[in-house]
Formats: structure tokens, sequence, C-alpha cells
């Protein structure tokens, strides 16, 4: 009976090991090398790593609760680390005072003056937008920057002036095109890289 026992309790540790196995492998399998969009005034993206605590107390603090903790597909050492996601809402910074960068404990998250602020910088993805890829009239981008950062081309298509993008997420929250919008605010590193279709 007891070899029986310890049967079972190998066979139980086996079990769970393996599941912690599979998890650890689920998370790094959908790990991405690209960081999320950070809270504005967020330090680069080592030392913010360095000093984050994952204590949620800058993601109860934002007043338009676009702030959220990351996922698994950021890969572990990411998660539960705030992410801004503008499909939530437009980041208000000039308008709550920085509230992420008061309730952080740490200093992970800087306030640095409103014009200094970059969170990311919008692209359109032309494949998407109706405006781009059907002709039709959509300027609803443009309507929402605070910015002057999205002007339409001649034939009334959104185009992003870099310059003056301080990537708040007003135009990825209120983009009309679903599921996915057709244009996205993307993290301030990755701003060299253009996809096929994907243009200011």
């Amino acid at each position: 009976m007891r070899d029986v026992k310890v049967a079972r309790r190998d066979f139980l540790a086996l079990g769970l090991g393996g599941a912690g196995a599979l998890l650890v492998y689920g998370v790094l399998r959908g790990s991405s090398s690209t960081p999320p969009l950070r809270p504005p005034g967020a330090q680069d993206e080592e030392r913010f790593l360095a000093h984050c605590l994952r204590c949620q107390e800058c993601v109860r603090a934002c007043m338009t609760a676009c702030l959220e903790p990351a996922g698994k597909e950021f890969g572990a050492s990411r998660m539960w680390t705030p992410r801004f996601n503008p499909r939530l809402a437009k980041c208000e910074f000039e308008l709550c005072g920085r509230a992420c960068a008061e309730a952080c404990p740490v200093g992970a998250i800087k306030k640095p003056p409103d014009e200094e602020v970059r969170i990311g910088v919008a692209r359109v993805d032309r494949r998407k937008c109706i405006a781009w890829n059907e002709g039709k009239s959509c300027l609803v981008c443009y309507e929402r920057c605070s910015y002057q950062a999205i002007e339409p081309d001649s034939r009334g298509r959104p185009r992003v002036d870099e310059s003056r993008c301080t990537g708040c997420g007003a135009c990825q929250n209120t983009c009309v095109t679903c599921p996915d919008p057709a244009i996205v605010v993307h993290p301030l590193k990755e701003k060299g890289s253009k996809g096929k279709g994907v243009g200011s």
C-alpha cells in the first residue's frame, strides 16, 4: 500500500510540474520583444522594469482608466507592469496632473513638463483606413486630435505629423474601423520600422 501512495504522490508531483512547465511555455511563446506603451513620463524600458514594483498604484490612480496591467503577450518580465491602452481611453496627461507619476512610490514614472511628454507615435495602416483603402470620407482621427498632429492630404486622407504627435491615443480610441483600428499608437522605439501599407 505504501508503494501505491508513493507512486500516487510522484504522479501528482509530475502532473503539477508539467502544468507549471506548460504555463511557462505559454508565457514565453506568447511574448513579444516589443514593449507595451507606458504611462506618460515612464523611464526608459530597462530602468522602468528594474524599478517598477507591479503595485498597480498608477493603474488605480489613472483618472481616465486608460492604464491596465500588461499580460503575458509582452513576456514574463513585463507581466503586471502598467500598460497604456488607447482602446480603453485617451491619456489626458495635461488635465489629470500626471496622477500616475504622483502615485508611483519608487519614481519609475517621472513628471516631465507637458510639452516634453511623448508616450508614443501614431501611424496609419493604409490597408485598414477607409479613407486610404476605400476612398471614403472619414477624418474622425483628425477631428479628435488636440495637437494638430493629423492633417488630411489633398485627397482627404489622414497623415500624421510625428513631430507634433504625443501618443495620447485619442485617434486610436475613436477610430471607426472595427474590430482593429486603422490608426495605432506605437512605442517610440518602433518609430523607424514601418510595415507594408503602414505610413504616417
